[in-house]
């Protein structure tokens, strides 16, 4: 049985993709804990998911309340490292919930972990915070660490969006070699259509030149980007932001829920939604790819000797 628990949990693409790891192979999963202090996701987990914790604010649980766990994943909040963030400093007080994560893995010695963050972590102020994130991993002296940035469209799924993924493995339990998935054929961008969705929406008069810019054959594009040509947008979709701009271009309307789902890897068909689409397009957008996490998490398996 293995054991799972997430912070900043979203709408757990973790859980989603374990659960596929798991159906695939006859292997089984307990869900041990998630973490939001977004009520929208919170919302979301209840009715989808049945952690046996679901925290709310992370900095404030004690550490005898985090139960052991084989596996922790955690998409720490983005912000502080995006480029587009004005607060570059380490007073930033989001920048506080890595110590939370690092306070689980000094706690419970997760067998495997995975940390997300976007790739401009990695530059930063000369790199210094990647640096200094890598270095207090490091310093557990327990893990073995890797990191490598992974966009979304070269396991699969038509999105660019890169990641930084940032891997432990546990030196007692490590069997094999961690390594990062290769490569693979992205699907055709056509088949995250949903054909069967014939509403319409009207195109602002403000986006007009970006629609005559744009390839006669695109299929999503970012209306928020109003100076972007999306040249590609016929072969992949742009990153999937926490601002629901995404259009569907063949079908004359803003992206759908279940569209947005498709392209985070996520299977739409069995979701239980109490939220506005507004909301959930938020949440999708704020959310991990699955197929990149399974990948991860098969790989990390593997290296383990479960698979």
């Amino acid at each position: 049985m293995i054991k799972i628990g997430t912070d900043c949990s979203g709408i757990e693409a973790p859980i989603e993709a374990l659960k596929n790891i798991c159906e695939n192979n006859n292997l089984s999963f307990e869900h041990e804990f998630s973490s939001e202090i977004s009520e929208y996701a919170t919302e979301y987990i209840k009715k989808n998911h049945n952690p046996k914790i679901l925290f709310n604010d992370m900095t404030k649980r004690k550490v005898n309340e985090i139960p052991y766990i084989d596996i922790y994943v955690s998409g720490f909040p983005c912000q502080p490292y995006s480029r587009a963030n004005k607060f570059k400093t380490a007073v930033d007080p989001r920048l506080n919930l890595f110590e939370d994560c690092i306070r689980v893995i000094q706690t419970v010695s997760p067998k495997f972990f995975i940390l997300e963050n976007v790739k401009t972590l990695c530059t930063l102020n000369n790199g210094s915070y990647f640096n200094d994130i890598l270095k207090r991993l490091n310093d557990i002296n327990k893990y073995s660490i890797y990191h490598k940035v992974i966009n979304s469209k070269d396991l699969g799924i038509p999105q660019c969006r890169d990641r930084l993924y940032i891997i432990g493995v546990l030196n007692k339990y490590k069997k094999i070699e961690f390594n990062f998935p290769e490569k693979r054929e992205m699907l055709n961008i056509n088949e995250y259509v949903d054909k069967s969705n014939k509403s319409k929406n009207e195109i602002k008069e403000s986006n007009n030149l970006l629609f005559k810019n744009i390839p006669k054959d695109s299929v999503f594009i970012d209306t928020g980007f109003r100076g972007a040509k999306f040249p590609n947008s016929n072969k992949w979709c742009p990153c999937i932001t926490a601002q629901p701009n995404m259009w569907c271009v063949p079908m004359k309307r803003k992206a759908s829920v279940k569209e947005y789902f498709w392209l985070q890897g996520f299977n739409p068909d069995d979701k239980k939604i109490t939220l506005s689409d507004h909301r959930m397009k938020i949440l999708i957008g704020n959310s991990m790819t699955v197929n990149v996490i399974e990948e991860l998490l098969t790989n990390g398996l593997k290296s383990l000797e479960y698979l």
